[in-house]
């Protein structure tokens, strides 16, 4: 959380969208360890309450959580959980159509398919849902168009070996000659 709270300052200047990202990336690092999407905002919510100023991530984070019971979803719910576009309130977008979506496709055409910012809610939705699913959750039309697929899978197979083999890839004896020609320290 700290790291991802760290970093977002670096590019967002308001303390709640700090959280926001700290509390994603909590919620992404639980799915590419096992855990349901639901028990992963759960955890999110526990370490979010502890940080001052969370209150606006965690009622977001709620809001998309109890959404999921309101009946079928549509564009004007997804605009609503919106609002104003804020970090929060993509936050919940991304949860909740990871939630509502029947399958992969169905909860990205819902991430973007409203009148509020589309592109970022469907980047966040998307990294959700391949966190929980995978690639070949996407139909195959999508990917055969996706551009730089190539590196996409590189980045998304490095991903799941850093979450999966950490420690072997960073073990006392060193860390691996190819992984750091890929992931430089600083």
């Amino acid at each position: 959380m700290q790291l991802a709270v760290e970093c977002a300052a670096q590019t967002h200047g308001h303390p709640t969208a700090h959280l926001s990202a700290g509390a994603y990336a909590l919620i992404v690092h639980g799915l590419a360890h096992g855990e349901s999407l639901d028990a992963a905002v759960q955890r999110s919510l526990q370490l979010l309450a502890d940080w001052p100023g969370q209150q606006p991530v965690t009622d977001a984070l709620q809001y998309a959580l109890g959404a999921v019971r309101q009946g079928v979803p549509s564009p004007a719910r997804i605009e609503e959980l919106a609002g104003a576009g804020t970090a929060e309130g993509l936050l919940s977008v991304a949860v909740y159509c990871a939630l509502v979506g029947e399958d992969t496709r169905h909860g990205l055409c819902l991430s973007v398919n409203h009148g509020g910012p589309s592109g970022a809610a469907g980047a966040l939705t998307g990294a959700l849902l391949g966190a929980l699913h995978g690639e070949t959750a996407l139909p195959p039309a999508w990917l055969a168009e996706l551009e730089g697929r190539p590196t996409m899978l590189v980045l998304a197979d490095d991903f799941a070996m850093e979450m999966t083999q950490g420690p072997a890839l960073h073990g006392p004896g060193g860390s691996s000659p190819g992984w750091l020609a890929r992931y430089p320290r600083a």
